[in-house]
């Protein structure tokens, strides 16, 4: 329960610079804020005080009245601190933590209160959580209780934060990230027509994210080159994932051929046409198209474990193979060159072997080769 009082503010004159400015102080939601309000030399005292009192209005309209915020998990989760995130969030972000926290932590913590919920009681729904879920859906219960315990803190409803040192379970489990190989690459491609293969080139050659691919307009494909300006989440265009996203992404020779080919098949050729529209001309569903066009063909060669991020993460890891440029490789896929590497490159054991022979070779220690030396109770040499 908070009370908003009513407030005059503080002026304060101090140099900014080279020049003196009158600064306006307040509160607001119980934190102290500042305002500039002028120049000292343009503004006098009388006039920084009516401008600090006009910014002030709005704030005192409240006054008097008290602001209850729920106590209740769920209810202070949906109407609290989802709509304050929300400001920030993209709507793909929106959509799966949303999704997340009415799954799991809703459900769990439905009808308790927040300051009765300790960091013991916390971590040992993680850990039951562990027993069935990925690491990483594990760690991402965990950012989210952090999150909403931080905001309940901020408000004043709890004393600190019970969810500050909760740790994801080394029990969670963890998949293996699978790469393709050549040989598994040509194989994959002999078995799919002209459009699955375009687009399975597009993530295991040119780096494109899926929601990319099915966001492509024909205005933005080059002769060698596509320019990446939006993407396509659950049927929904919006930016793309990071700012790195935007981007233009080169087109091998091959692969922009095959573009062509499909060129003189589409239907609408227009600049915002669709390079790989549905039947009716809409988005197509990412996961749709994986299981239908794809995934039906690849199972009867034993690929069927091969997604989206599979792909993804064969470019990184042949392009690494093949000595391309980091840099340039992280470009090409709208990556931080260390999110590139750390994340989305795996090193194969022919690629570490040759690392390891190199230093051998480097080390010249064939040359070096020891005695056999004293072996045995008789001293004697094997």
């Amino acid at each position: 329960m908070r009370r908003k009082r009513f407030q005059r503010g503080c002026l304060r004159k101090i140099k900014h610079g080279r020049l003196w400015v009158w600064i306006g102080k307040y509160y607001e939601d119980g934190r102290g804020r500042s305002k500039v309000l002028g120049h000292c030399a343009q503004m006098t005292e009388g006039a920084a005080w009516a401008r600090l009192q006009e910014f002030l209005n709005p704030i005192n309209e409240t006054a008097g009245f008290r602001q209850t915020l729920p106590t209740d998990f769920k209810e202070y989760v949906m109407n609290v601190f989802l709509p304050q995130r929300r400001k920030k969030w993209k709507d793909s972000t929106d959509k799966t933590t949303t999704e997340r926290i009415q799954a799991y932590l809703v459900p769990a913590f439905e009808g308790r209160q927040l300051r009765d919920l300790t960091r013991d009681q916390l971590q040992r729904f993680l850990d039951g959580k562990s027993k069935g879920l990925s690491k990483s859906v594990v760690s991402h219960l965990r950012w989210d209780l952090n999150a909403v315990f931080k905001m309940a803190a901020n408000d004043g409803l709890i004393q600190g934060n019970p969810a500050g040192s909760l740790v994801t379970p080394k029990e969670a489990k963890t998949f293996e990230k699978r790469t393709m190989t050549k040989e598994e690459i040509h194989l994959a491609l002999s078995v799919l027509d002209l459009r699955e293969r375009i687009v399975f080139l597009l993530a295991v050659l040119v780096g494109m994210r899926p929601g990319e691919i099915f966001a492509l307009r024909w205005g933005r494909v080059g002769p060698d080159m596509v320019n990446i300006l939006e993407r396509v989440y659950r049927r929904l265009p919006s930016d793309p994932k990071t700012e790195r996203g935007k981007r233009v992404a080169a087109v091998p020779p091959d692969l922009a051929a095959d573009i062509e080919r499909w060129r003189e098949v589409a239907v609408d050729l227009g600049s915002e046409a669709l390079v790989f529209p549905s039947e009716r001309g809409t988005f197509l569903s990412r996961d749709n198209f994986l299981r239908r066009n794809i995934h039906n063909k690849l199972e009867k060669i034993e690929l069927g474990w091969v997604n989206f991020q599979v792909l993804r993460r064969t470019q990184a890891s042949l392009g690494h193979k093949e000595g391309v440029d980091p840099k340039a490789a992280a470009d090409q896929r709208g990556h931080a060159i260390g999110v590139a590497i750390d994340t989305y490159t795996l090193t194969d054991l022919e690629t570490k072997q040759q690392a390891v022979t190199t230093l051998e070779e480097a080390l010249q220690l064939k040359e070096a080769a020891p005695d056999p030396g004293f072996r045995g109770k008789q001293g004697k040499v094997a």
